[in-house]
């Protein structure tokens, strides 16, 4: 990957999410498969001012109004103007934010940048009670680090962040942990370990892509281990949305290729799952060109682990692949649509029913369909959340990120009815 430019990939990425503004994220899904040299972070954990890193926290934390006055969305935003990515840049007191991540369905959390112009100090901002109220805490990282943030409990915290001069690979790489939803921190060193251990969360799902590794995190003290991903499949990625219990499981390639411009290219979609913590793994490859878009091969969907779906299209004709035994054996199933070459994701309903969401980008005008008879017909319904839904361990929940790089989130105690929370207005 080449070297990542914190202020230009932001003003990108603050635009993205805007009704028509679907290239944007385009690209920038494309450029995470780009990869010429090595680097642990997803591409918001960027390369900047060096620094060094102490774990005082002694800053107050700051409260905060929260956002209840903010209507709800529609969950598809309205076409607007088309929207660019200003080149100009940022002047004054200013602050931005990632995605929220949830450690149940009252404490919530998100990456919070407070700057004065291109200047910005790292913070984590969250709330115990649905958005109503914030506090931001500081981050014992240099100024402009770039970092990543999952949530690995209802307090429990971990963060990925890498620090450099900006002229060549970072000058430090690590880890942090939080276990009182970021009023303290301290530095982790990662442990390895050949399956992921009982209880542990695994956070790809928030990190980031992660060809080689899954990375887990201890609930209750915040420690990390990383066990080698030796399922065998090219481009993989770990699915966010299976329930714990279910197993790990991973979509993929077969094979891979670099074509132009050092992009990596996948052949052979397949899935993959371990029912050890990654210790073992078996894998099935699927028969012609099926992909999710943008580079992932398929997206897995399952409440047990034992009823899968694989779904994804072939051209312009969704295809919905089920397995009856837990990924041994699958057959495709009657149920397709049209969706054009948009990107697909799916999830399994508490009731058991099958959700599908073609378009990921409200520039895509996206389509949804239900399967009430586990894949053999699809109805199409009005857009809703469901279809990217991650269960919320510890609790019958679930949450569902808003549009690309936006910051808010659905949230559900029964995968039916969904709540909105939206990021607060800070500092």
């Amino acid at each position: 990957m080449p070297d990542l430019d914190f202020a230009g990939l932001d003003r990108a990425a603050q635009a993205a999410f805007k009704p028509d503004f679907a290239a944007v994220q385009h690209r920038a899904r494309r450029r995470r498969r780009t990869r010429t040299a090595a680097v642990s972070l997803t591409a918001l954990a960027l390369v900047a001012a060096a620094g060094t890193v102490g774990l005082r926290t002694g800053e107050p934390p700051v409260p905060v109004p929260g956002s209840d006055v903010i209507p709800t969305p529609a969950f598809v935003p309205s076409p607007g103007p088309s929207a660019t990515a200003s080149p100009s840049p940022r002047v004054g007191r200013n602050a931005h934010s990632g995605p929220l991540v949830a450690g149940d369905l009252d404490h919530f959390y998100l990456r919070w940048y407070d700057c004065q112009g291109e200047d910005c100090a790292m913070k984590v901002g969250g709330t115990a009670d649905r958005g109503a109220t914030w506090r931001t805490f500081p981050l014992p990282l240099p100024r402009n680090a770039g970092f990543v943030l999952a949530a690995a409990g209802q307090r429990t915290l971990v963060v990925n962040y890498q620090y450099g001069d900006g002229r060549a690979a970072p000058t430090r790489q690590g880890w942090l942990a939080s276990v009182d939803g970021g009023e303290q921190w301290r530095e982790v060193t990662p442990g390895t370990a050949a399956r992921v251990p009982e209880g542990w969360r695994v956070v790809n799902h928030w990190l980031g892509p992660r060809f080689d590794e899954i990375v887990a995190a201890d609930p209750v003290t915040g420690d990390v281990v990383l066990v080698p991903q030796t399922s065998g499949l090219k481009m993989s990625e770990f699915t966010g949305d299976v329930p714990a219990g279910a197993g790990i499981w991973a979509s993929g390639y077969e094979e891979q290729r670099t074509v132009s411009g050092g992009r990596l290219v996948g052949q052979g979609s397949a899935v993959a799952v371990s029912r050890d913590g990654g210790r073992t793994w078996d894998r099935h490859v699927f028969a012609g060109a099926l992909t999710a878009g943008d580079d992932v091969a398929l997206d897995i969907a399952t409440r047990d682990g034992r009823t899968v779906y694989a779904v994804g299209r072939v051209g312009a004709a969704l295809v919905v692949h089920r397995s009856a035994d837990g990924g041994r054996t699958w057959r495709r199933t009657a149920g397709t649509a049209v969706v054009g070459e948009r990107s697909v994701r799916a999830s399994v309903r508490p009731d058991g029913a099958l959700v599908v969401q073609a378009g990921v980008v409200a520039g895509d005008r996206p389509l949804m369909f239900t399967s009430r008879d586990e894949g053999e017909s699809l109805s199409p319904v009005a857009p809703a959340p469901g279809a990217a839904a991650d269960p919320v361990p510890g609790t019958s929940g679930y949450v569902q990120k808003t549009w690309p790089n936006a910051s808010g989130l659905w949230f559900s105690a029964d995968g039916e009815t969904w709540t909105y929370v939206s990021a607060p207005d800070l500092p």
